[in-house]
């Protein structure tokens, strides 16, 4: 499958904010109930810090998603992600997505990661889970914790 990861860029901003505003996409999301908007969307890339990066989804030559990795400086990174093309979706996009991610926490020495997805999102969860993730209990209101042992992912 032709897919890359490349660090996100400011003339990205509209799209991943389009892909957020989408309703299938955000209600996989913890805080976000309704579209964004752009002040709200420019804040959030704002107020992340040295410790984390975006990365945009190349798929055949076209953007198609997000990728993030965050808490760089802990001991076990967060990831998450995205796929903002919602054709896309059930097609290896993301799970390829997922892995570059992986691979790129492997390649900074870290092992392992984790990130949370909300209990009803089955579609993350199960990616998740077929990757390698293992439930790790509760987090916020709603959210399962999972961790995935880096170099065990399939």
């Amino acid at each position: 499958m032709n897919i890359r990861l490349r660090l996100a860029r400011e003339e990205d901003y509209p799209l991943t904010m389009a892909w957020r505003s989408n309703p299938l996409v955000y209600k996989g999301f913890y805080q976000q109930e309704e579209p964004l908007i752009w002040e709200g969307h420019i804040a959030w890339y704002g107020s992340r810090n040295k410790d984390w990066r975006s990365f945009i989804v190349i798929y055949e030559e076209r953007p198609v998603g997000c990728i993030t990795i965050g808490q760089l400086d802990h001991w076990q990174p967060e990831i998450g992600w995205y796929i903002g093309e919602v054709s896309l979706w059930g097609k290896g996009v993301g799970r390829e997505a997922v892995n570059l991610g992986l691979e790129y926490l492997k390649s900074l020495g870290y092992e392992s990661c984790h990130t949370t997805i909300l209990k009803d999102n089955m579609r993350s969860l199960q990616l998740a889970k077929s990757l390698g993730f293992k439930e790790s209990g509760d987090a916020r209101d709603g959210e399962i914790w999972v961790v995935i042992q880096l170099g065990e992912q399939e």
